[in-house]
């Protein structure tokens, strides 16, 4: 899932970044692959098993480990006191935009194409950045090739939104009400994928430690799939717990940890870049899927979304004052 629902915006860690760049190349495209994979597997396992289920099962498990390996980072590390106080405010916001991208992914996923919820999730957010950025952190500026590049991928995302309402998705018919939550929902991802973003930063440029960021921004999540289950009224939890466990690992923390090893040995163009090779894993994964069929729209639409992402980055990258922002933090 693209999303997957979410990754460190940290961009690099000075004086490592040019330390044997090729060992960060593979944990990045491993991310990649895992976060397109998630998007395949979960779309096709939503299919019989609830995705507030799963997503209970899995962010209940994320938070427990986060949280595990958070108490053993203080043992060895304490905390300055008040660090919690200090950043609550911030802390929570990202618990919210955390719970709006993920449990946005989940749902869009229940409706749309893989590909298409992975790719329009990967472009919207950096769009969104570029324009929410100076609103959130004054310092950050817009580019006018940036403004170029945004409305360009808009109208793609829109050629391919086109293409689900048409049935000429993966998916084939899917009836304008699913094609109309699939897009709302996947708009809802994006949204929250740029938030958390800017989030982080703040959160890193203020001096929280990471790890006190991962074991709190799952909480909200969690709690919230754990009350849309008790809503839904749905059968056990029994069929949930593999896909539960299987997003958890493949979703959540490999993920992680391998983005966490990648921006620490590339630079930030490359982290940017390599992530925007997970639409075309997407794309390729769900050729297995036999509910998806070969689809030369999607096909088109997420190479020239990639393509253009790619140019957005290298723009910033150019520019003058801070890089790029990593523009697949949907998830984790």
């Amino acid at each position: 899932m693209t999303a997957s629902p979410s990754a460190p915006a940290a961009p690099g860690v000075p004086g490592l970044a040019g330390a044997g760049p090729r060992r960060g190349v593979l944990p990045l495209l491993v991310y990649a692959v895992l976060a397109a994979a998630m998007d395949v597997y979960a779309g096709n396992r939503f299919e019989v098993v609830s995705p507030a289920a799963v997503a209970a099962v899995a962010f209940t498990l994320a938070v427990a480990v986060f949280a595990a390996a958070d108490a053993a980072r203080r043992r060895l590390r304490p905390a300055a006191p008040g660090a919690w106080a200090r950043h609550r405010p911030d802390l929570v916001a990202l618990n919210v935009t955390t719970a709006v991208t993920w449990l946005s992914t989940f749902y869009a996923l229940d409706h749309l194409e893989p590909a298409i919820v992975n790719v329009v999730s990967l472009a919207l957010g950096p769009v969104i950045t570029v324009f929410a950025g100076p609103l959130l952190r004054r310092r950050s500026r817009v580019l006018r090739a940036e403004i170029v590049v945004s409305a360009a991928i808009c109208g793609l995302l829109g050629v391919l939104m086109w293409g689900s309402f048409s049935g000429r998705s993966g998916l084939g018919e899917i009836g304008a009400g699913d094609a109309a939550w699939g897009l709302g929902l996947t708009l809802s991802c994006a949204a929250g994928s740029a938030a958390s973003i800017l989030y982080m930063k703040r959160l890193n440029d203020a001096g929280c430690a990471p790890g006190t960021a991962l074991a709190t921004r799952f909480v909200l999540i969690g709690a919230a799939s754990w009350a849309l289950v008790a809503l839904e009224g749905g059968p056990g939890l029994e069929a949930a717990l593999v896909p539960g466990v299987v997003v958890a690992v493949i979703g959540v923390g490999v993920p992680l940890c391998a983005l966490q090893v990648g921006v620490r040995h590339t630079e930030p163009i490359t982290t940017s870049l390599l992530l925007c090779l997970s639409p075309l894993f997407a794309l390729l994964l769900q050729l297995g899927d036999g509910r998806l069929r070969f689809s030369a729209l999607t096909l088109g639409g997420v190479l020239g979304v990639v393509a253009l992402v790619a140019v957005g980055v290298l723009v910033r990258d150019r520019s003058p004052g801070e890089g790029p922002p990593v523009p697949r933090a949907r998830r984790p």
